[in-house]
């Protein structure tokens, strides 16, 4: 039997319009709004593209501050927390 890695779970916005909103970059909420707006809500798969189109994006959009983190780590000047000591205290 051989170990596999566990990498955790990715974090998907519920399908929901006010999570899908919170998810977006703050570029995007204008035309998310205005595309919402529009949308017949008498043509269910309009709605249902309309859902699947946003809530991509809210899923693919990158976290600001993560990349803001990897280029501070990469340069060398990211803050950590205070290490702890590995030695026993006796």
């Amino acid at each position: 039997m051989s170990a596999q890695p566990v990498e955790p779970a990715p974090h998907h916005p519920p399908k929901t319009l006010r999570a899908i909103r919170a998810a977006l970059p703050s570029g995007q909420v204008a035309a998310f709004e205005n595309a919402r707006d529009g949308l017949d809500l008498d043509d269910l798969r309009a709605v249902a593209a309309f859902r699947d189109a946003w809530w991509s994006r809210a899923v693919l959009a990158p976290d600001s501050t993560l990349d803001a983190d990897s280029d501070a780590a990469m340069a060398g000047s990211l803050s950590l927390a205070e290490p702890w000591a590995l030695t026993g205290s006796g």
